[in-house]
């Protein structure tokens, strides 16, 4: 049934915040942004029917990560605007993990940091089963 994973999408509360995080801070490319100013009416149409969110208007935009092979997706609704709930826990149902691979990680816990980004802990050393070495931290984005 399932054939594949399409790139993750997150809903965002401010696309622009949101894009100085994962453009300027953690190096992605906007690869697209929609719905084209011709398309609009038609994609709010298709949103609102298919998450069932009356009056919906979406801007979009997919993110290419820095090794070009993987994407995000940010959602922000421009309509209907909901207020920004509290953060949950990272042990929290429904929080959302995206793991980034990442060269250097000490240096770029410190930039996290150095961008008051909220960093749970310095580099974690783990190693698998079969031996194989890495080094894990979690951080929040702005939502």
């Amino acid at each position: 049934m399932i054939s594949g994973v399409m790139p993750t999408a997150l809903t965002v509360s401010d696309m622009d915040r949101s894009l100085e995080f994962y453009r300027d801070l953690l190096g992605f490319r906007v690869a697209t942004e929609l719905p084209p100013a011709a398309e609009r009416e038609r994609w709010d149409r298709y949103h609102e029917e298919v998450c069932r969110i009356q009056g919906a208007q979406i801007r979009v935009l997919y993110l290419e990560a820095p090794d070009g092979k993987s994407h995000l997706e940010l959602i922000e609704y421009l309509s209907p605007k909901v207020p920004i709930p509290p953060r949950r826990g990272i042990h929290e149902p429904g929080t959302t993990i995206i793991a980034l691979e990442v060269s250097g990680s000490k240096l770029a816990v410190e930039r996290l940091r150095a961008a008051a980004v909220e960093v749970l802990s310095d580099p974690v050393p783990y190693t698998t089963d079969d031996g194989v070495s890495s080094y894990t931290t979690y951080f929040y984005d702005p939502d």
